[in-house]
C-alpha cells in the first residue's frame, strides 16, 4: 500500500509542474514602422448646393430718362401761364425742355435680369479612408495589421513568450 501513497504523490507533483512550468508572461514593444498605407473606398454621398439662374423681367429701351424727363417737363409746363393756350404752350415747351434734359440719364437699352436662387443636390463620389494597412518587422519577418489609426513612426504591440 506505501506504493499508492508514492503514485498519488508524483501525479500531484507532476501536475503542479506542469502549472507552474507553463506559465506566459507578456510585454509591450515598440518597434519602427516600415510602410503605412491608407485603404480607401469610394463612396457616394449626396451633396447640397445653390445654383442661381437669371430670369428676365424687362426691356429697357434705352429712353427711361427722356421719357420721365418728358413727363416732368410736361406736368410743370401745363401750371405755366393763365390761359388754356398759354398752358399748352407752356405744356409743349416743358416736354422739349425736360426731355432733353432726361436724356442725361438715359441707359443702354435691353433686357434686365434678376437671379432667382434656388437648392440643388448631386451625387458625388469621394473617397473615405477606412483603415491603414502597417507594416513592420519584427524578430526577422515582416509582419501586416490594419488599425483604423494611423501609427506615424513606430507601433506599439504587446508580446506574449510562454515557458515550458
Amino acid at each position: 500500500m506505501n506504493y499508492q501513497k508514492y503514485i498519488i504523490v508524483a501525479i500531484t507533483f507532476a501536475i503542479l509542474m506542469s502549472f507552474s512550468i507553463n506559465q506566459a508572461y507578456s510585454r509591450t514593444v515598440t518597434i519602427p514602422v516600415i510602410d503605412v498605407q491608407p485603404m480607401e473606398v469610394a463612396e457616394a454621398r449626396l451633396v447640397k448646393g445653390t445654383m442661381c439662374t437669371p430670369i428676365v423681367t424687362g426691356y429697357n429701351n434705352g429712353r427711361r430718362g427722356t421719357d420721365f424727363g418728358q413727363i416732368i417737363g410736361g406736368i410743370l409746363g401745363s401750371m405755366v401761364g393763365n390761359s388754356e393756350s398759354e398752358r399748352r404752350i407752356g405744356t409743349a415747351v416743358g416736354v422739349i425742355i425736360g426731355g432733353r434734359v432726361g436724356e442725361r440719364h438715359n441707359t443702354a437699352p435691353g433686357l434686365t435680369y434678376r437671379n432667382h436662387c434656388g437648392e440643388t443636390y448631386s451625387n458625388q463620389v469621394q473617397s473615405i479612408i477606412e483603415g491603414y494597412k502597417v507594416t513592420y518587422e519584427y524578430q526577422g519577418r515582416l509582419e501586416t495589421v490594419i488599425l483604423n489609426y494611423d501609427p506615424g513612426s513606430y507601433i506599439t504591440l504587446e508580446t506574449t513568450t510562454r515557458i515550458r
